[in-house]
This record gives structure tokens, sequence and C-alpha cells, in this order.
């Protein structure tokens, strides 16, 4: 059994209110880490207090007055940190993205959207979407996230991708970097039911997930739609229903049985403006799904040619990755894909994350424990 320096993980305020994929990332990490012997405890607040712990884990930059706040009290207490940024390139949802939604919510009849969908995604510079003001509001936004960036001692990527953002999108090159891959549970594989049928997306209703763009492709498809997740916009469960009348809201269900559909399940898909590798997505995959993902974010990095990949922002090239999923021969226990989920393991990912507290401890390169294998063997 590992032991080490003991850790404070520390997540927003709202991470059990408002769930999401840095919750369950750190709820994860948080476990995997415990489990190699680690002293570690978890707070949700914005004035952690740190005192008494050798490293500080922090979780995610979507906030940056949020997180300044927890860097502050981490600085305060003279405890470095190992900061997680979970960032990802939001110009597009902002953009874009939205500009769809507010199209697909306000066209009056499913003839309408054509010809506006068109023209929106004809629509190459980003900058179009935004106006002076916005364009000031996010580029400073991007400025207060690299400074957050630069104040830790050492950064966890989830994914190379990641990584290269940090270096090229935010400029941050001067932190050291420890890519730390999402971990696969493999709790779902016990749901696998050899009978499959429909199409499944796991998520939060939301813009960001783009279950509108999915109804709208899939809106004379003959299958079974059923989307699973909270929602706080009734208004975007409404306009879905109306694009595709085949499609089930089911809201947010018990985790178990959550998984007992996707055992049951064909094809999950889950094409996102923007994404790391979809947790959905990982345990869709562990259960036997077929994968339909979006080209965006880091999932080619996770799920390489075992899954299919659609442009978040062209309906047909979604209902063209529906289309070949279905025609992916049955998943089988042992397959391809079955085995590069099973290599994506938490014990891996944690003694990943138990080296970067040695950096971040200034540890010298023989005092950092060796990695099980190098990330690229898990591609």
């Amino acid at each position: 059994m590992t032991t080490g320096p003991r850790v404070l993980f520390v997540v927003r305020p709202d991470a059990s209110t408002r769930f999401g994929g840095d919750t369950v990332l750190a709820r994860d990490n948080f476990a995997a880490v415990k489990g190699l012997g680690l002293d570690a405890d978890m707070v949700e607040t914005d004035r952690p207090d740190p005192s008494g712990y050798d490293v500080a884990h922090v979780f995610n930059v979507g906030q940056p007055d949020v997180c300044a706040r927890q860097l502050d009290a981490c600085a305060e207490a003279g405890v470095p940190v190992a900061l997680s940024p979970v960032w990802l390139d939001l110009r597009e949802y902002f953009g874009r993205a939205h500009a769809y939604e507010h199209m697909f919510l306000h066209a009056r009849t499913v003839d309408a959207i054509p010809p506006k969908l068109a023209r929106l995604r004809a629509e190459r510079d980003l900058d179009h979407f935004f106006d002076a003001r916005q364009r000031r509001h996010f580029e400073e936004r991007l400025r207060q996230q690299a400074a957050l960036l630069r104040r830790a001692q050492v950064l966890l990527p989830n994914s190379a991708i990641e990584a290269r953002d940090c270096l090229v999108q935010l400029g941050v090159r001067e932190i050291p970097l420890v890519t730390v891959l999402i971990g696969a549970s493999l709790e779902p594989a016990a749901h696998w039911h050899d009978d499959k049928r429909g199409l499944l997306a796991v998520g939060r209703v939301e813009t960001r997930k783009n279950q509108t763009g999915l109804c709208y492709a899939l809106r004379d498809e003959p299958i079974d739609v059923s989307i699973v997740g909270a929602c706080f916009n009734p208004g975007l469960v409404d306009v879905c229903r109306k694009l595709c009348a085949q499609a089930q809201f089911l809201g947010r269900l018990p985790r178990a049985t959550m998984l007992d559909m996707l055992g049951r399940t064909e094809v999950h898909a889950l094409v996102s403006w923007c994404e790391t590798a979809g947790i959905a997505s990982l345990e869709a995959a562990a259960a036997g799904a077929k994968l339909v993902v979006s080209d965006r974010g880091a999932e080619v990095e996770y799920f390489g040619d075992d899954a299919e990949y659609a442009d978040p922002a062209d309906p047909a090239s979604i209902l063209a990755a529906v289309r070949r999923a279905y025609a992916r021969p049955p998943r089988r226990h042992g397959d391809a894909l079955d085995q590069r989920i099973r290599r994506l393991t938490w014990e891996h990912s944690a003694r990943e994350t138990v080296r970067a507290y040695h950096i971040a401890l200034g540890h010298t390169p023989q005092g950092v424990p060796e990695p099980i294998r190098p990330a690229a063997d898990l591609t």
C-alpha cells in the first residue's frame, strides 16, 4: 500500500447541488488516491482551510472568481496547490452553440430550421457570434484562467489535448504538467445485457450537451431515443420533444436504474459542444454500448477508432455517425472497446496524481514515484 502526502481535495461550493462531470472526476480521483493509502479529505467550498495538509488539490477553473478564492486560502495557509483545470475551449459553446439553441427554441416550425441552420453553420469566424463587449469579457476570462494556472505548483490536465491547450491556448508553459486520464468505472459492466436496442443519451439536459442537435438529427430516424438527466430549463425538453416525437425524457434516475438502461442500450450518443472524455460515454462503453461522441474535445484520445465521431454543429454528421454505430458488429465482452476501457484504470490515474503531488512539494525526480506505464499506452 502506498503512503504519501496528506491532501485536501477542494471542489466548488455547489458541487453537490449542481452536480457535474467535475464533481464526479473529483470524487472518483479522491477515492482512488485514498485507495492507495493516502490520508485525504474533501471539502465543497470557495474558502477552504488547508492548514495541516501537505497539498491542496483544487478542481476546475471554470468559475475563475471561485477558484481564485480557493487559491487565496491555500496561499494564506502556505500550502502548495495541485490544480486540475478541467479546462475546455468554450468559444464555440458561448457563440455558435447558444446561437443554435436560440434558433431551435424560437423556430416556429421544423421546416423553418434548415435555412437558418445553414447560415449559422456557414459562419466560420466565431467572433461573429460576439459583440465587442462579449469579446472583451471572454478574453478577460481566459486571462484570469491563465493567471490561476500560474499560481499552482503543478497542473493535472485530463488529456494530452487539454495539456496542449494549457500550453498554447492559455500560454502557460512554466508550470509542470502531469496528464491524469479519467479512469473508467467498471461498475456498469455488471449491467451488460446481450439483448440490446435503442439509443440512449445520458447527461444533464443543457446547451453544452447538445440534446437539441441530437433530437433534430434523429427526428425522422425509426429508432427509440431515451434521454436521461436532470434539466434546469424545461423549455429545452419541450423543444426537443417537438423536434423528435419518439424521444423520451426520463429526468434524473436512480443510478442502478440508469446503469441497467445503459446495459440494455445498443448505442449511446453524447455529441457535446465541448467535453473531455464524457464520463457517461466511458460508463456506456463499460456497459457494452456502441458509442457516438463529439469530435470537439479529447474523446478521440480516450476512444480511438472504437467510437463514431460527429460534428455537433452538423445534424447530418450526427445522423451519419449514429447510423455507422448501428452498422458496427454487436458489442462482445473482451472486444477492442472493452479492452480499451479496462486499461483506463483509476489505479493508474491515482499513481499519476500522487506523482503530481510530489512535484508540487518540490521533491527531486529520484523521490517521485514512477508511473505504472506511459499514458500513450492507453490509446
